[in-house]
């Protein structure tokens, strides 16, 4: 539960700025009180990661990418669990291909060579192969009931099956409403740094959206490097970004498990808190401060 009350009450303590004698120098400038807070994620038993991939031709020069982003989110999930497998699919549901699973077994040049032995394909229908494949006799054999489930949608184009960006959400909460799962997605944006504007993914950008984040732009220099960090069931944070603007540094009281610490920092440019530490699994990080009306 929030600590909203000690926060409220540490942070109405700062309106005294100073006293000396019989006087004392009150700060009246209106402010509001604001309390940013994330719970960190719990530790991960299973995971099973699919990738829908668009293999058609314009898409080529980006497998490398892939292969070497999921290489490095292997890493990562394995100092969390080594109970893990990947599995890649292409973007056609009327060409529906797969490869997999891939595990803690298999080598470095597994993983790198997985995009490249998909056929090219036509179409582009993230949303509509990857219903058709979690419903197919390969995707019921790679999906594990209990595993968390982390979903990476990879186009350059926006996703053309009939399926709404809404519908297909819906979809994902009911079809994985008894384990966590999360859903990445990475196409071309508006001010995509491609430098051009083919065909922007809409559809994609509104998924993520509709999971509180930010696509990752396709055209994004070594975009592979950040990719592991895209999911909250892969990275533990040990910062909180603050929702307000120009927050009053002076009034900004930090919780985390429950307990006061001061063991942070606010870093202005990316206007957010940077904790000393990593909380643990589970632990409910709280951040309250003032800011100008």
């Amino acid at each position: 539960m929030i600590n909203l009350l000690r926060i409220f009450a540490l942070i109405c303590g700062s309106l005294i700025i100073g006293c000396t004698g019989d006087y004392q120098v009150i700060d009246r400038s209106e402010t509001r009180v604001v309390v940013d807070s994330y719970i960190q994620a719990n530790k991960i038993e299973e995971i099973d990661v699919l990738i829908s991939l668009d293999t058609s031709g314009s898409m080529s020069d980006n497998f490398e990418d892939v292969a070497q982003g999921m290489e490095l989110l292997r890493s990562d999930i394995e100092s969390l669990t080594l109970d893990y497998q990947f599995g890649y699919i292409t973007m056609d549901p009327t060409q529906l291909s797969y490869v997999g699973p891939y595990n803690s077994t298999s080598s470095a040049i597994d993983m790198l060579m997985a995009p490249n032995l998909l056929p090219n394909t036509f179409y582009e229908e993230g949303f509509g192969a990857t219903y058709t494949f979690l419903d197919s006799e390969e995707g019921l054999a790679f999906r594990r009931p209990e595993a968390d489930f982390l979903l990476f949608l990879i186009s350059d184009e926006d996703e053309q099956s009939a399926i709404t960006t809404d519908l297909f959400y819906d979809w994902l909460q009911t079809e994985f409403a008894d384990v966590r799962h999360d859903v990445v997605t990475i196409t071309q944006l508006e001010d995509s740094e491609c430098g051009y504007t083919y065909d922007i993914g809409y559809k994609y950008e509104e998924l993520s959206y509709l999971y509180n984040k930010d696509p990752i732009d396709i055209c994004a220099e070594d975009w592979s490097v950040w990719l592991s960090d895209s999911s909250y069931l892969t990275e533990l944070k040990d910062y909180i970004v603050l929702s307000e603007e120009k927050p009053i540094v002076e009034s900004i009281v930090v919780y985390v498990g429950g307990e006061y610490t001061r063991d942070w920092r606010y870093i202005e440019e990316f206007n957010k808190i940077q904790l000393g530490f990593v909380p643990d699994y589970g632990e409910l990080v709280e951040a309250g401060y003032k800011v100008e009306v």
